[in-house]
């Protein structure tokens, strides 16, 4: 058998970031066996319907290296692959399943309805459509439908239960009794997602249905679906749920979720594959830094865990730290620059990348480390004194850093260094607060590259004139 697998976002908004992770376990899946990875877009839903959530999805999934063969700019044998064009289909096999006596139509207004539901919930009974329609005579029923508006309602059984053996959580088992006539086509001629879901999997020979576990509580409708109409039930997994730290669904409360979001903020999309991956997965080693090619080669279904993975934030900025010292200094510049101010010259940034590689955690990290290179700082008195410092003695220990820093030679690093060293012992400050002291002076901030170095990139002339202005400052 030829694995084909899907994945079916709604193109609602731009893609979730644990939806991104149920897409990659799809493709690391679809590669392992050496099969098909199909896009389709889930559009039934019409009123929450974002023209352009489909550009920021080809977008975004190509951007993290995550490819398919079929789609709906890629075609295939089983297009169209947008719902909205595959309309036809849903109605002629909902007309099956009514002339098959596994459906029938249903006329009760919206009003009839939601006097029905506060009556259920009066009597504190689970809220479910009490079957009226389904005692109209079938001929009848097909008469009325003719003029009438109209849903079309599965029958499902009185009695029993119905089970799946799920490749993630193992046997589960549903009552019969808890599940409603569920509607499978709308008035409005478009099918509900428990309806289109299946005719859609089984027509494009899905053979894995790989999904979140937030799907887990439909899958007894979907099971339903496919009992009526004769269909061999293909393996389904479902995945846990991305977590935010408090134990609940990742949601827009614990911060960026949305994957554009990560990729402004300067991630890597090698760390955000390597560190969604391990959230819900375990390769059952000490290992923990992979590549996409890794991942192909250890990621396995049956070690995705039962509860869901949570969401670290500073777990997924160390994985990105990690990534972007793998990177050559020329491969970090071409990422750096959508970063940066255009007119900042390149060989200048290139010059600082090695000082400043290590201390990295994002893209976004760089420019306010090296900015003090291409901009004029801003030295208030406030923001210039180390801690536990007073003006007076910053004042002259900055006054006298100056004259080292002014009779360094060569201007290089090991004279700069001894100069300030000097300086050190001669004030009866630590080194530390000297350093701090010349770096906020001439940086203008307390991080960046290196000191030293910072000096002799900035060059003698504009570190000298930071000083004085630093001097005046503090006067």
């Amino acid at each position: 058998m030829s694995v084909r697998v899907r994945f079916a976002p709604s193109p609602t908004g731009e893609i979730h970031i644990g939806s991104v992770r149920t897409i990659l376990y799809n493709f690391l899946f679809a590669k392992q066996n050496g099969g098909t990875l199909v896009l389709r877009i889930e559009d039934t839903d019409q009123e929450r319907y974002e023209p352009r959530a489909l550009p920021s999805i080809y977008d975004g999934l190509r951007w993290l290296g995550i490819s398919w063969d079929e789609g709906p700019r890629e075609g295939g044998p089983h297009g169209p692959y947008v719902q909205s064009e595959r309309l036809p289909l849903y109605r002629e096999h909902a007309r099956q399943l009514v002339e098959s006596g596994n459906a029938y139509p249903c006329f009760c207004s919206k009003e009839r309805l939601d006097a029905m539901r506060a009556a259920q919930q009066q009597r504190k009974e689970i809220t479910r459509y009490d079957r009226l329609c389904r005692a109209i005579d079938p001929k009848e029923a097909a008469e009325r439908a003719a003029g009438e508006s109209h849903v079309i309602r599965l029958k499902v059984p009185d009695e029993g239960t119905i089970a799946l053996d799920d490749l993630v959580h193992g046997r589960v088992e549903w009552p019969l009794a808890s599940i409603e006539d569920q509607v499978l086509m709308k008035s409005d001629g478009f099918p509900t997602y428990q309806l289109a879901v299946i005719v859609d999997d089984h027509l494009m020979g899905i053979t894995h249905v790989l999904r979140g576990e937030e799907w887990l509580p439909s899958t007894p409708k979907h099971l339903l679906v496919y009992r009526a109409f004769g269909w061999d039930v293909p393996p389904h997994g479902h995945f846990p749920s991305v977590l935010g730290p408090d134990g609940k669904k990742l949601s827009k409360r614990h911060g960026s979720t949305r994957l554009g979001e990560f990729r402004e903020q300067g991630f890597l999309p090698e760390a955000l594959v390597n560190y969604l991956a391990l959230v819900g997965w375990a390769p059952g080693t000490e290992d923990e830094v992979f590549s996409m090619d890794d991942l192909v080669e250890r990621w396995r279904t049956d070690q995705v865990q039962k509860a869901g993975g949570k969401w670290d934030y500073e777990r997924l900025r160390w994985f990105n730290g990690v990534w972007i010292r793998k990177l050559s200094l020329d491969d970090l510049l071409a990422r750096l620059l959508p970063f940066l101010p255009a007119e900042w010259d390149q060989a200048l940034v290139r010059s600082v990348l090695p000082l400043i590689q290590e201390r990295l955690h994002t893209l976004a990290d760089a420019k306010p480390q090296i900015a003090f290179l291409f901009e004029d700082v801003t030295l208030e008195a406030v923001r210039l004194l180390p801690k536990k410092r007073a003006v007076d003695e910053t004042r002259a220990l900055v006054a006298r850093a100056r004259a080292a820093v002014a009779g360094a030679e060569p201007f290089e690093h090991e004279p700069i260094e001894t100069a300030l060293k000097s300086l050190a012992e001669s004030s009866g400050w630590k080194q530390g607060d000297v350093n701090m002291a010349v770096r906020l002076a001439v940086t203008g901030t307390n991080v960046g590259p290196p000191l030293y170095e910072s000096i002799v990139l900035l060059g003698r002339e504009r570190s000298l004139e930071r000083l004085d202005r630093a001097v005046a400052a503090l006067s």
